[in-house]
């Protein structure tokens, strides 16, 4: 297994995208950086008061964590909607399938390599945005709430991972990066709305909408519960996500929930398997 882990990463890394992922995530994070030093005022000129700085911190982690998710989520998109189709146009896959491995495996260990160094990725685009708003911004941090927000937040993109790989044994490469992104696109717009809508009570059709789209791909939900987490759970995340318009979180996914996306990662998993075992090469 670590033979695929390593050979993911040299796969990554030969790719122009990655690159330029890497450029872009670092140009983010000093402009995110700079940011914060200048709204959070630790110039010593800020007087606000401890509970406004307090606030104004937590409002400041909500707008680091929506945008870090986003650079996580096209990370997945880019780097993995070829898995299959694509290695398959250029020769690689026969290659490869012609050992003597069940193609089960060699699906689910595509699969693992991708994840690992994705959540490499999303782990330290995570980090480095607490840590910017906790050291410039006075942002409190307790560990255990770090570490289930850092869980949830690394669970989201895999979730899309899993998604991904399977519309790659189907769909030629730039059409499953296509209905990908599309599928993220609705899930996000979804919790934008309802955030919208929570202002004068969510209308049943939006709530049936925010629903479906969050069982076809539960992303967007499992970054609100993320998120949730991150700021203390019931006890501090209301102050910083009641009023902020759509990135305002007015539900909270539920531990079902999570559960829901566990079973429907596996199902993904266990579909992807047989369809790959199954597929003309």
């Amino acid at each position: 297994m670590t033979m695929y882990i390593s050979a993911t990463f040299r796969e990554l890394t030969r790719k122009r995208v990655f690159l330029v992922t890497l450029i872009l995530t670092i140009i983010f994070l000093v402009l995110f950086a700079f940011g914060v030093r200048e709204l959070a005022g630790t110039d010593g000129q800020n007087q606000d008061s401890p509970a406004e700085r307090l606030l104004n911190s937590m409002v400041l982690t909500v707008l680091g964590i929506f945008f870090a998710q986003f650079l996580a989520a096209f990370f997945v998109l880019f780097t993995t909607m070829g898995t299959v189709t694509g290695e398959q146009e250029n020769g690689l896959l026969l290659a490869v399938a012609a050992r003597p491995i069940p193609r089960w495996k060699l699906y689910l260990a595509k699969w693992l390599g991708h994840a690992v160094w994705i959540a490499v990725y999303s782990t330290v685009l995570f980090v480095s945005v607490v840590w910017t708003v906790h050291g410039l911004a006075g942002l409190p941090v307790l560990a255990e709430d770090m570490l289930r927000g850092w869980a949830l937040f690394v669970w989201m993109p895999l979730l899309l991972l899993t998604l991904t790989m399977l519309g790659s044994v189907y769909l030629p490469m730039l059409g499953n990066g296509i209905c990908a992104a599309l599928l993220y696109g609705f899930a996000l717009f979804s919790g934008l709305v309802e955030g919208v809508s929570a202002y004068g009570g969510i209308n049943p059709a939006v709530g049936k909408y925010v629903l479906l789209t969050g069982l076809i791909l539960p992303t967007d939900s499992v970054y609100r519960r993320s998120l949730y987490e991150l700021l203390g759970g019931a006890d501090w995340a209301g102050l910083a996500t009641s009023d902020m318009g759509p990135f305002s979180i007015p539900s909270v996914p539920s531990n079902a929930f999570l559960l829901y996306t566990a079973g429907y990662a596996i199902v993904l998993l266990l579909l992807g398997c047989r369809a790959f075992s199954r597929k003309d090469l």
